[in-house]
């Protein structure tokens, strides 16, 4: 004699019931999930700006130890917010930007002086240290995309790159503020300090304070940067002219 087989399934309440563990765990996990996938892009991007920097620097410490490169320095630091912009204290650095980049990718590249070499230094030491394509793109400056509608994101999407990069540095060769911008995230190094903005406003410090870098990424910032920031301009014949 045949036995029928158990073709007995799951209740609705049973269902209803699975349904019910799986959105409480999907709740649970899938926040859980997301914010490791951030750290892990934040913990890279860090990566990526110390491997820029430490490249840099040290292309910048050889070539300075070898050549006078005084006309590549010419922009100005302020180190202090005297009312006066005349009678502020202020150092004399050099600067590489996208637009540094892009002379350096095009013909433009071949063109002699202190200042064009030191550019060559820098970006050479990047390529280097990544394999990665770095994208030329347009020749527009990134620190004009200093607030939060022109911010880091409208300068990819405007100057049809993949990067926006900031580097200032003393005659030394050592770097005295860097700015990354890659994959939606800007990192800042500041004196042993890198600091992470992630928010779709971020932005590029441009003429601001640099304190703010820290205060736009929901940080404290520490009271000296609160002093100290790079002015719009460059010298050129003892006179500030504009730069960007």
């Amino acid at each position: 004699m045949k036995t029928k087989k158990n073709q007995k399934g799951f209740t609705l309440i049973e269902l209803i019931t699975v349904i019910m563990i799986i959105g409480i765990l999907a709740t649970i996990l899938v926040p859980a999930v997301m914010n490791y996938a951030k750290k892990a892009r934040i913990t890279a991007a860090i990566a990526d700006t110390k491997v820029v920097r430490s490249a840099i620097e040290s292309s910048l410490i050889n070539h300075l130890t070898e050549k006078n490169a005084s006309n590549a320095f010419n922009k100005v630091l302020y180190l202090d917010q005297n009312p006066d912009k005349n009678k502020r204290d202020y150092e004399v650095v050099g600067v590489f930007t996208n637009v540094s980049w892009v002379i350096y990718r095009t013909n433009e590249g071949g063109k002699q002086g202190a200042s064009q070499e030191v550019d060559r230094v820098i970006a050479s030491a990047i390529d280097n240290a990544f394999t990665e394509n770095w994208e030329t793109g347009l020749k527009k400056n990134p620190m004009a995309y200093h607030t939060n509608s022109d911010n880091c994101e409208k300068f990819i999407q405007d100057q049809k790159t993949n990067f926006g990069l900031v580097v200032v540095y003393n005659r030394t060769g050592s770097i005295r503020m860097m700015q990354l911008y890659r994959k939606g995230i800007l990192v800042t190094y500041l004196k042993g300090d890198y600091i992470v903005n992630t928010n779709d406003t971020a932005h590029f410090v441009g003429e601001g304070v640099w304190s703010t870098i820290y205060s736009d990424s929901g940080e404290e910032a520490p009271q000296e940067y609160s002093q100290i920031n790079l002015a719009n301009g460059q010298l050129k014949n003892g006179k500030l002219n504009r730069w960007y």
